[in-house]
């Protein structure tokens, strides 16, 4: 994982506006909150003994996460829809704001498909999970509060784990998610917050260089 400057105005602009919106409005009572009878169990749900199950599933585990405690079905589609099976926002206003940031984003890094957008309150994970399901070039976004909480990633070629700690405000990450078939890009990761933490990611096509570009638009001071 690559740690990204985001020194693009119009990008921050894009992130900021969308801040600002869930921080303001009545997320609690307008969005789905999503396993929250396992708002306890985040410290083994992001451990070792649960990050050790995952690995040990192969490819029995589908990539997904199995576990979150997040504000979630904030993420639109490739079409713009929303996913009814994970409940999209009660409030129409919820619903413009996600749509008029995935439409943005995409926009300003060529990005082939938004793959996250989730809202954590204090407490909040998701857990042990490699997105084998969705390989590619992933760039992540988060937003913490207070900067109390971190991403953590299992490192396939040195077999340890690498935390990154959030700091207050926004952060960048870039970094592959790699398939099945190619065991050694494997990517199992996760996080955890103490305070409210925003996420979102987006994919893009695996061709030479990509990352490198998206870097490049991210990190230009425009």
């Amino acid at each position: 994982m690559k740690d990204v400057k985001i020194n693009n105005t119009e990008v921050l602009k894009a992130l900021n506006d969308y801040k600002d919106f869930i921080m303001n409005n009545d997320i609690q009572n307008n969005v789905y909150l999503q396993c929250t009878d396992e708002k306890d169990e985040g410290e083994y749900y992001t451990g070792e003994e649960y990050r050790k199950l995952i690995i040990s599933k192969g490819e029995a585990h589908p990539g997904y996460p199995d576990i979150m405690y997040s504000f979630t079905g904030l993420m639109p589609s490739k079409n713009g829809h929303f996913n009814a099976s994970i409940s999209p926002p009660k409030s129409q206003k919820f619903t413009d704001a996600s749509s008029r940031l995935n439409s943005e984003l995409m926009q300003l890094l060529s990005a082939k498909v938004n793959t996250l957008n989730t809202v954590y309150p204090p407490g909040g994970f998701i857990s042990w999970h490699n997105n084998a399901n969705a390989s590619g070039f992933n760039v992540l976004f988060s937003w913490s509060e207070t900067g109390e909480g971190w991403f953590e990633y299992w490192d396939m070629k040195k077999q340890e784990k690498v935390r990154i700690d959030d700091v207050p405000g926004w952060q960048c990450k870039m970094g592959y998610f790699g398939p099945y078939y190619k065991p050694e890009t494997l990517c199992y990761h996760t996080a955890y917050t103490k305070c409210w933490r925003i996420s979102v990611g987006f994919i893009f096509e695996e061709a030479d260089d990509i990352w490198k570009e998206v870097i490049q638009d991210i990190e230009n001071p425009i």
